[in-house]
Order: structure tokens, then sequence, then C-alpha cells
């Protein structure tokens, strides 16, 4: 989410359950569940319409009642892993599987109405998990297993039984009947604000007419690339990709003021409301179960442990980073004072500007020019020739794959050394009306064993909003959406190169503190310049890659405003940690005061950006430290690479083996420990940004 992963229908659950489903939208619909798990990639559909999708998806809600109800049904005298934990596992990751094509619909589809009913769909199945995790009976027959376990079985089954023992746990199974009943339906109305929350993001469509003069600075392309009113100005929408090159390049000081407050008012004073009454359930639901805050309760489950650990680290951050911010404003608020010599401060709407002017004096990067260099076929090509490299993988275009859109793309993964088609993903990469408006890593489909003992084969796909072609030249990206792509791309691998045994551990269902640094660690190639010249070539004229001069410049800037934008992640994990740390919120003024002691920029008076933190809605509450915190590992991580060389096959092997294929079978800790043959530390991490302090990062006390 953002730029990062965004997790599906089961996110309430423990684990991130992933799903395809049926072939056919009428009679196979009323096949069995067997059917409905598919391991080849061109049997999926996604062909749709609203009845079948509301027909589809009550379908499988009666039947896996039907299922767990046979398992609820086992005496706890007669219980083996088989008919409790493993069976719960199978008829939980076969209801997903049949239907998570329904629920990425919502996403994506260019339907209004198809959307419409998926989104339905996805509320009604988080609602049913919410039942599904309170059910006492089936939480006895887990129990009745639970003490049984031998201590010589399967450790990862073992892991399983222990995790679902966790998840009765924490969805009140524990509490009286009375209570549970109260838990229950306080997690339902959680269910219906992230729904109404997400409903009002993608559906807010407002826009700003600008004129010829007020788009001084922005390239002709982009210019060109605007639709007109009816008055004859120009039209910017609030999408990515209009708001990003007019905070970065447009002159007009007043025009940028004016699209920032109008960004920084998506999803209306009403999900600002739909924020805080979430934020009060949390609290509420975190109190029932004997947590002190909702922040305890999430990050009892992550490699932080606890709440004290997350603040200690966001404020050692903030300390460390907060010199070079201050030097970073005092040398943005020196180029504004050639345009403005009276200025004071640099504003909300002047850091991106400024920022890009910095790079143009200082280092002579003009991300315009750069951006020539970057068209998405030539960055798609050069990453997928690295990560081939790297992983041992071959990718394949599958031209008979059926797909949602025109527009998407989709590929097989095959292993280099089986020749065996082991995975499937999708690359779903420009805007349309509807479609989900970040960079994120879907799962389609996970990896799991299937009962005949054959592998299911993972799909994902990325979903993004890159500029569109046009009729004159390609799409081109911006070098923050080259490291974008590449982050997204990370994601995609950790997912479909699992091999967990099960749903429950396949692909990113790891630590949310962990599930960004597989793909943080895979970005350090763009900063290379073996790696930037294979990603790069003129739109124009391919065999033309990056000059020297413009790749040095680029790398010489990779820290310019790296303070500002350090604190920036600073400052969004202290906003979580505090609005999840606190029965009743006042989220705008948290935000006002936090924005400036933090980020050292205050927020235009009279926003609510809050209103749009989709991340606090959809996963990363609680959890959005989890950024900066898995950035450390991943810096550790790259050291390896750095020694053994930057495409070692033998590090590369190791990386896929000891990091992605094991999902969240094995804790996050030791699997860093494994593939670095010692302990992690943070001095790659401090040293990325020139503050060289190292610390050893104990499995206690991370």
């Amino acid at each position: 989410m953002g730029v990062g992963m965004k997790t599906n229908i089961a996110v309430l659950f423990f684990c991130v359950l992933t799903i395809v489903g049926c072939n056919s939208c009428s009679e196979d619909v009323r096949g069995t569940m067997a059917d409905n798990i598919r391991g080849e990639h061109s049997q999926l559909t996604f062909d749709y319409d609203p009845a079948t999708i509301e027909a589809i998806c009550t379908q499988e809600q009666d039947r896996v009642k039907a299922r767990l109800q046979e398992v609820a049904g086992i005496s706890v005298n007669a219980v083996s892993f088989e008919n409790s934990v493993q069976a719960l596992e199978r008829s939980l990751a076969y209801f997903s599987s049949a239907l998570e094509p329904v629920s990425f619909l919502k996403y994506v589809s260019p339907d209004e109405k198809v959307r419409a009913a998926a989104d339905q769909c996805e509320e009604a199945v988080r609602k049913l998990y919410v039942d599904i995790f309170a059910r006492e009976d089936l939480y006895q027959v887990v129990k009745a297993y639970s003490l049984a376990v031998a201590p010589n079985s399967d450790p990862i089954d073992r892991k399983l039984v222990e995790e679902y023992m966790i998840e009765f746990k924490r969805n009140g199974l524990e509490l009286s009947p009375e209570k549970r009943k109260l838990y229950i339906e306080k997690k339902k109305k959680l269910v219906e604000l992230s729904t109404e929350f997400d409903k009002n993001l993608v559906e807010w469509k407002e826009t700003m007419e600008v004129s010829k003069q007020d788009l001084e600075g922005l390239p002709e392309d982009f210019i060109n690339s605007l639709e007109k009113s009816p008055a004859g100005n120009y039209v910017l929408t609030l999408a990515y990709p209009h708001y990003y090159p007019f905070m970065e390049n447009a002159k007009s000081e007043e025009a940028r003021k004016r699209l920032e407050v109008k960004f920084f008012g998506r999803g209306g004073d009403r999900n600002r409301v739909l924020l805080e009454e979430a934020i009060g359930l949390r609290h509420e639901l975190a109190r029932m179960l004997g947590y002190a805050t909702h922040a305890e309760y999430v990050q009892t489950r992550q490699m932080a442990q606890n709440p004290k650990t997350v603040n200690a680290f966001l404020a050692d951050m903030r300390s460390k980073l907060i010199p070079s911010g201050q030097e970073n404003l005092k040398e943005l608020l020196e180029i504004k004072k050639k345009d403005d010599p009276s200025a004071t401060a640099i504003h909300s709407w002047d850091w991106r500007y400024y920022e890009n002017q910095l790079k143009k004096e200082k280092y002579q990067v003009d991300l315009q020019e750069i951006k020539e260099y970057f068209p998405l076929d030539v960055v798609n090509a050069g990453m997928f020739e690295l990560y081939q490299t790297l992983l041992g993988v071959t990718f394949v275009e599958d031209k008979g794959a059926k797909r949602w859109h025109s527009d998407v793309l989709a590929y097989q993964v095959i292993d280099n050394k089986t020749k065996k088609h082991v995975a499937s993903f999708y690359m779903d990469l420009f805007p349309r009306t509807g479609k989900y408006n970040h960079a994120a890593a879907f799962t389609l489909l996970s990896g799991q064993v299937k009962p005949d003992g054959t592998y299911q084969l993972p799909v994902s796909s990325i979903v993004a909003n890159y500029q569109a072609p046009s009729p004159t030249q390609p799409s081109l990206l911006s070098f923050n959406e080259v490291e974008t792509q590449f982050h997204e791309f990370g994601h995609i691998m950790h997912q479909v190169l699992t091999k967990s045994k099960y749903a429950t551990f396949s692909g990113t269902a790891v630590k949310r503190d962990f599930v960004e640094a597989p793909s943080q660690m895979l970005e350090n190639w763009v900063w290379q310049k073996d790696a930037l010249t294979k990603l790069s070539g003129h739109y124009k004229d391919h065999s033309k890659k990056l000059p020297d001069d413009l790749l040095n410049s680029l790398i010489r800037a990779k820290l310019v405003n790296s303070g500002i934008r350090y604190l920036r992640q600073v400052f969004f994990g202290m906003l979580d940690m505090q609005y999840h740390s606190s029965p009743k919120v006042d989220s705008t003024a948290i935000y006002e005061k936090l924005s400036g002691d933090v980020m050292l920029i205050p927020i235009p008076k009279g926003t609510i950006p809050q209103a749009s933190f989709g991340h606090l809605m959809g996963g990363y509450d609680a959890g959005y430290y989890g950024y900066l915190w898995s950035e450390v590992y991943a810096q550790d991580m790259f050291t390896r690479f750095e020694k053994e060389g930057l495409l070692s096959p033998v590090a590369g092997a190791a990386y896929r083996e000891l990091i992605l294929e094991k999902g969240g079978t094995v804790e996050p800790i030791e699997l860093i420990t494994a593939f670095l043959g010692r302990a992690p530390n943070n001095k790659a991490f401090l040293d990325s940004l020139g503050l060289g302090e190292s610390r050893a990062i104990s499995r206690k006390t991370k």
C-alpha cells in the first residue's frame, strides 16, 4: 500500500490467505472446491458480472460454513492434526482460493458495478472471518489437539497449531459469551468502517483547473496529456501521475498550494470521522483482551514485540535525523529566497519543488531529462534481467492468460534448474477510473501443498499508476517510479517464489514489520551503475543509455533532502503510534502538531491528510513504523551482495532459499541471521544515511 504490499480479504485473519477463482461464471460455479483451485496461469479468469459475483460469494460462504461444521463436529477425544488444524487450514485456504479473483476486482475492474459487487463480497467475507474465529466449537477442537500435539511432530505443523490458537484467543475466545458477542459486533463494525473509508477514496473524483501560466515549469508532454475544461483551462486530477510532477515542477507557489490543499482533502471529513471511530473501536477491542492499547495488541505479534521498543526506535531515529533535516530546510529556503526574498519558511507545498531545484542547481540532476531514459518497457526488461540472474528464474510472457483489462501483462515464472513453471504474475501499471490508486503487490493465489501432494502454483499482481503512453511517446518513469517498480516486483518475487507448506505462511505472510525488508533490499540495485545501464535506454533510441554525467549526478544526489524524507517516515510512524495508543483522538490536531515537530514542515491549516491515509485503515495500523524498521534489516542483508558480488549466483540463490522461499514458516530474525551468517546490526542502515553508528540487534530487543 503506497509503496508497499496490499493484503487481501483475509486481512482480519493472522495470515494472508491468497486465492483464485473458478473457471466459469455459470454452471462451473457449482463445481467442487478442488475444481476451483487451478495451477495453470492461463486458466484463471476475471470475467465476472455483478450477479455472478453475488452468486459465487454466497455459494462459497455456504460451502466453507459446511466444511467448518464438519471440523467443529469432531469429538475432542478423536482429534488428530489432519481432522482438526489441517482440515481448518485447508477449508479456509480453499475458501479464499474460490473468492480472491472476486475480491481483487474491487481494486482493478474497469466496470463500476463489478467493483461495487466485489466490494460487497469482500465486506461479507471479512465479517465471516470474524464469526469463524469467534466459534467456540472450532476453538475447542483446535485446543484439544494443541494439548495433545507431540513435541517431535513436524515443526511447521506445530507452528500452524500455535498460530491458530493465538488467533482464536486474539478474537475473543477466552471472553465470556456476553463479552464475546460484543467483541464480534465491534469487529464487524470495524469492517464496515474500513470498507466505507476505502470506497470514499476510490470514488473521490475532485479535480483542479489551472491556467497555462500555472503550468509553467511542467514539460510539454505533461501539459499536452491534460484534458481541458469547457472554460479552456487544464484539468488536474489528484492521482499520483498528476500530483507528483506538478508539485515537483510547477513554478507557481499559489497553484502548488491549491493542489496540496485539495490533495490533503481526499476522502473528505467523513473519512476523518471513520478513522477516528476505527481508532476508538480498536482501543476498546484491545482493552477487552487485556492489552493496554491497540499498539500493544498489534506489536506483541511483530518483531518489535512491544510499543516501548517501537517508540524508542522512532525517537532514536528522530534525534539522529533532526540535524540533517534542519540543514535540508535551510538549504531549500536559500533556494526559495531566490524566487521570493521575503520567504521565511518552507511549506508542505514547497519542499518537493525546491528539492527538485536543488538537484538541478547543485548536482545537475534534471529529473525530466532523466525520465526520458526510463521508458517503462526498457525498465521492465532490465529489471527482469537482473531478477532472473539473481534468483535463477526466467520470465516468459503468457499471451494466452485471461486478464481484467487490455493494458494488463501476464507472465509465467520458469525455474532455471528444473525448467518447470513454478509461478505466475500480472502487471497492471496505468491509471484508470476507479482503480486502486497507489502501488502495491496483490497475492491472487498462495503457494501451498495440496492434498494430493502437488504444489499449488502462486500467482500475484503488481498494481501501479504510472503515466500512460501517449500517441507521441511511451510511458516514461521518473527515477522514484523506477525504484517503486523495483520495490513492488520484489514483493512479487517474495510472493511467488514461496515454498511454504501452508497458505498461512505463504510468501509475504510474514511479520508486518519485516514484510517490506525483502523488497527494500532489492531496491539497492537501482543505485548501482551497472544496473542503471541495464534499466535505461532513451525512449527515442533504446541503445542510448543514461549518460555517465547524468548517472553520476543521480547517484551523488541520492541523499539530497534525505533528512526531511526520512523524518517524514518517522513522522508517519509516530503519528500512527499516537493514534493507536489512546482511546480517543483528535486526529487533525495530532497530525498538525507532529508534522511540525517531527517532519519540521507543518501541514496547511484546515486540511485533513489523514482522511486519505489508507495504510491506517488497511493493515498497517500500529505498524507503519515497519517501513523504517525493516529497512534496517534490508540494508544489512545487502552487505552480503556488496561482499560477494551484486550478481553473485551464490548469494542470489541463498537469498531466494533463505529469505524468499521460507515465507512465514521461520521467524524473520532467524532468516536474516541464517542469510548473513551472523546476528544483524544497524551499521549499514546508518551508514547509508551518513549517520555512521553501529549497534547489534538482539533477538530480544530488536
